[in-house]
């Protein structure tokens, strides 16, 4: 069998296994641009001006000749010839290769076409210049032509392509090109909502005229991507009806101008990254909607939440039972509550969340800031200071912003644990400035009540984060404050009740989260969960004197005595009286059990 290079997405050359022959990139390119132009030969000046610097004709003669000698190292080593060379040219070598872009024809058929045509030409590689990158430019629109020509025929002469290429083709081609209406109108079969008013169904209190008016269609409409559903343990029916529904919702909210859906294939992918976040900023993604199926006795339960990744803020979650029986029938009922959830959401946000996009570079930096707090180590916290004030330089009165440095200092007076006055009285400075600059961000209630806590004026605390998880009732990290908010103010029950509920709307929270379960499970004397919880933290530094309270009331001294040498490693001048003194429980019961923990470990 011959080799197959593969130039859809990763370019790579495979074996007749389906093993990744290493070879060197620049060879791949040549051999793809012979195969795409259907040439067997190619000047080496073409190839020297094409595939290197076209600036520099010494420089790029050069490293062509380099990368000539490495190509004949690697197929020698390979026992292959897949590229032959002569002074003057380049050519195929005898081995035969196949190419995935020889497929993409225009006889090919739309059912080939969608399949083939899921990713990018060339989608991972970084042209070196101008040349090289509007040939690629020209093949990618070329395959989109290709595969908009094909849908279009199949629709107007009712061929036999399948739904499932048919809506894959329309989305791949939505997503490339949001305002092509004619492919819109083939996908949902009806022509496309207004962009001024983009809700379906009456989930949420429905925008007025007045308030749609407001908003104009925008030249870079929110892209939203819908993740594949997490099925765990569920049936296989289940699953498959997760995974049919997602699609449904993915159409129809392809009736929207207002908004640009990423490709399910697309999604799929970016499901898989390790970052997601990067992912998300790097594809320009501003809502997230993610779902989970879960086993529940005899049913299952669909948790929906929808995600502004600007803030992190959960905007709008839901829990859809569904009974084994009752599936398909239930199908077309969700995807149209599910659909119009987010229509209505979106939209809403958006009139509040201009600051976001006003500024590329700024909100870019604040991005990076919200990305550093996820941990508390003083570093990073510090790091985030300088991200936000980045922020600012760029857009005065950014208020994510401010409220990111009122959570800086925030942190930073937790972590050092020093009881620096200084720093709450920054933290509510910036959060009185947030409130100021944009009264309806929750961010600034919720950093201004955490102040408020540890101050120890816990009504005006409670009240501050009630009006911050009114403004966003889905918000984890709002919620998550006023967990600790609940804990610190002796009603741990109603706290740990309140954390778990933010742990599920954020499956992977930062460390405060569990940090604070931790806490709430301590005080009602369930030092084991206090420990699972803690060891859930990534960097469980800072839960090292609670760690050590929970191992002495479960009568294990050596343990606690492990987390007492790492505390004052970390804080030699650590000093437990005066440390409680600044612990801002309400009720002295509370102050007394965590300190009977501290003092039979050994502090």
């Amino acid at each position: 069998m011959p080799a197959r290079l593969q130039t859809l997405g990763h370019l790579r050359l495979l074996d007749e296994g389906g093993n990744d022959i290493v070879f060197p990139e620049k060879a791949l390119l040549i051999v793809c641009y012979l195969h795409a132009r259907g040439l067997t030969d190619m000047p080496r000046a073409d190839a020297a001006s094409l595939f290197w610097d076209d600036t520099n004709t010494a420089a790029a003669y050069a490293s062509l000749r380099q990368t000539v000698s490495r190509i004949q190292k690697r197929q020698r080593e390979l026992g292959r010839t897949y590229l032959a060379f002569t002074d003057a040219t380049i050519a195929l070598g005898p081995e035969p290769v196949e190419s995935d872009v020889a497929q993409v024809r225009e006889d090919a058929g739309l059912d080939r076409l969608a399949g083939l045509l899921t990713e990018d030409f060339l989608k991972h590689v970084r042209p070196v210049n101008r040349a090289l990158a509007n040939w690629i430019g020209l093949q990618r629109a070329a395959h989109m032509a290709l595969l908009r020509r094909a849908l279009i025929e199949e629709t107007a002469g009712g061929g036999a392509a399948s739904r499932h290429a048919r809506s894959a083709a329309a989305l791949r081609l939505l997503e490339a090109n949001p305002d092509d209406e004619e492919v819109r109108t083939v996908l949902t079969g009806r022509p496309a909502a207004p962009a001024a008013l983009m809700t379906l169904q009456p989930a949420a209190r429905i925008l007025v005229p007045e308030e749609a008016a407001v908003v104009q269609p925008r030249q870079n409409p929110p892209r939203v991507v819908l993740l594949p559903p997490v099925t765990a343990f569920a049936s296989r029916m289940a699953a498959r009806f997760s995974e049919a529904l997602i699609e449904d919702v993915t159409i129809g909210l392809c009736a929207l101008r207002s908004i640009s859906i990423i490709a399910p294939h697309t999604a799929a992918q970016i499901s898989l990254q390790a970052d997601r976040a990067a992912t998300y900023e790097r594809h320009k993604i501003s809502y997230i909607l993610e779902t989970r199926l879960r086993d529940e006795g005899d049913g299952h339960t669909l948790f929906v939440q929808l995600i502004f990744f600007g803030s992190d803020e959960v905007i709008w979650a839901e829990r859809f039972p569904l009974s084994a029986e009752g599936l398909a029938r239930s199908r077309q009922m969700i995807a149209h509550q599910i659909a119009g959830a987010i229509a209505t959401e979106i939209e809403r946000n958006e009139l509040v969340r201009g600051d976001y996009e006003r500024d590329a570079d700024a909100y870019r930096s604040f991005l990076i800031g919200q990305g550093q707090l996820k941990n508390l180590d003083l570093r990073d916290i510090r790091r985030a200071r300088k991200s936000f004030r980045e922020a600012l330089q760029l857009s005065a009165g950014f208020a994510p912003a401010l409220g990111g440095l009122a959570r800086s200092y925030f942190l930073e007076w937790l972590v050092t644990a020093r009881n620096d006055r200084e720093l709450l009285d920054m933290a509510e400075q910036y959060a009185q400035d947030t409130i100021r600059t944009d009264d309806r961000l929750p961010s600034g209630y919720r950093e201004l009540g955490v102040v408020k806590l540890y101050a120890r004026q816990f009504d005006e605390s409670a009240a501050y984060l009630d009006r911050a998880e009114a403004l966003s009732p889905h918000y984890a990290n709002v919620i998550a404050s006023y967990a600790d908010t609940l804990v610190q103010a002796s009603r741990p029950d109603i706290g740990l009740r309140k954390i778990e509920h933010a742990i599920e709307l954020n499956p992977l929270p930062p460390d405060e989260y569990f940090w604070t379960a931790a806490g709430a499970s301590y005080s009602l004397g369930l030092y084991r969960q206090a420990l699972d919880y803690i060891a859930r933290m990534k960097d469980r530094t800072a839960a090292d004197r609670l760690s050590a309270a929970s191992w002495s009331m479960l009568g294990d001294v050596k343990k606690a005595r492990h987390f007492i040498r790492r505390t004052y490693a970390v804080h030699p001048d650590f000093d437990l009286d005066a440390w409680m003194a600044i612990v801002p429980f309400k009720e002295e019961w509370q102050r007394q059990h965590y300190y009977e923990g501290l003092k039979k470990a050994g502090f």
